[in-house]
């Protein structure tokens, strides 16, 4: 009986050692493992009144470099409006909190129409809060196609056309 309890003591200790891991041991340890492959990955943030939601079926982490596969991004703005986008592959690089997607796909919707967007490659920079589009973009709706090969996107939805564009208006039937 004395053991048993004796070897339920060592076991909570070790269960409390354990609860009260030291966070940057914790960090470096795993900046320091080779490969971490992570799946079915869904983020909610609360960011300026703002809902961003993250799901990434497939993300594998090495060193600071985050990979991920068919990553959706949502932002639900206090408005009721919705900015969302789609992209088959992304980097995000946690030392410069940059992130570059491939394959992108999105819809902002503002006060008067719902925009989509294309493009071959999206960067994000927390430094500058901006998306930026230097392989071009593609903007479009039931009214008109605009197409750039430079622009940059900010957080309030301002797109700038850093290189001039092209646009076609349609017109629609009454």
């Amino acid at each position: 009986m004395l053991m048993a309890l004796l070897a339920i003591g060592v076991m909570v200790r070790y269960v409390f050692s354990d609860i009260h891991l030291d966070l940057d041991l914790l960090r470096d340890s795993l900046e320091n493992m080779p490969v971490v492959v992570l799946e079915n990955l869904e983020f909610e943030r609360v960011i300026s009144g703002d809902l961003w939601q993250v799901r990434i079926p497939m993300a594998k982490r090495q060193s600071d470099i985050v990979e991920v596969h068919s990553v959706d991004v949502r932002r639900r703005l206090a408005g009721a409006k919705e900015w969302r986008f789609t992209g088959s592959r992304g980097f995000y690089s946690e030392t410069a909190e940059s992130a570059d997607f491939t394959g992108l796909l999105g819809t902002m919707e503002t006060d008067a129409r719902v925009l989509n967007l294309e493009s071959s490659f999206l960067s994000w920079s927390n430094s500058t809060q901006a998306f930026l589009f230097p392989r071009g973009l593609i903007v479009y709706d039931d009214e008109f196609f605009l197409e750039t090969s430079l622009a940059s996107i900010d957080v309030s939805g301002v797109m700038a056309l850093d290189e001039g564009g092209v646009i076609r208006w349609r017109k629609i039937s009454e």
